[in-house]
């Protein structure tokens, strides 16, 4: 049975990212013929221009899948096959809010989200042991939603990462393997679609990528990790 463990020192930076959008000439809340009543006037920035501050105001659940970062075990079993572990990766759940106040020309708007979740990756088990890698991450963002449409937006997301108690351990014959590293703080960036209307479900895509490393007996871990999130709102 072989562990092996790379600890290196990053440097990482972040590129500028464009973000653009053609909108239509004029919001589906300007139609004559859309009501309070009618689902069509039920989108965020006419909402919020009526006094209905709480309108994008959601609660979410997500599901997301994250890969990279240094590998921090490899394992080989007796069969001949084998497994890694890499400090960025994992499937991760979270829940949180989001809530985006200030809207610009009902096409616009700009907001803030708050997550906390449970991320968790463990190698391929069998009887002569594996290793596992979980942590509790914590993020906070600044949103900028664009309407492209009715029910449509793109949104764009900034922020930062918090990732309590990271901690590599092993069961079976690999019990021995017990590895808490440091609490750690990144960034973020996030890009993707929603689709969802107030007092209703909504759904978003988006891919994020996470800038981290671990600290783990004075020596640095790169934790930068790209993830695909599937996301689950109900706005109040």
């Amino acid at each position: 049975m072989t562990i092996l463990s790379k600890i290196l020192f990053t440097t990482l930076g972040v590129g500028m990212l464009g973000w653009a959008s053609v909108a239509r000439a004029e919001a589906p809340s300007a139609a004559p013929e859309a009501t309070p009543s009618d689902p069509a006037a039920k989108e965020f920035a006419p909402a919020l221009r009526r006094g209905e501050w709480l309108s994008s105001l959601g609660l979410h659940a997500s599901l997301g899948l994250a890969f990279g970062g240094d590998e921090l075990a490899e394992l080989t079993y007796t069969d001949g096959s084998s497994a890694a572990v890499h400090a960025g990766e994992g499937v991760s759940f979270s829940g949180g809010l989001t809530w985006t106040p200030l809207w610009f020309g009902d096409r616009v708007g700009l907001g803030l989200g708050l997550d906390a979740g449970w991320k968790y990756k463990s190698t391929y088990v069998q009887s002569d042991g594996s290793v596992k890698l979980e942590r509790v991450p914590l993020m906070a963002s600044l949103r900028s939603m664009v309407a492209l449409g009715s029910s449509w937006h793109g949104l764009l997301a900034v922020g930062g990462i918090l990732e309590l108690n990271p901690h590599l351990y092993g069961d079976g014959v690999l019990g021995v393997v017990d590895a808490r590293f440091d609490d750690a703080l990144g960034g973020m960036m996030e890009l993707g679609i929603l689709w969802g209307r107030p007092e209703a479900l909504g759904f978003e895509i988006t891919g994020r990528w996470s800038i981290l490393s671990y600290e783990y007996m004075g020596e640095s871990v790169n934790a930068s990790s790209g993830s695909i999130n599937l996301t689950g709102h109900f706005f109040l």
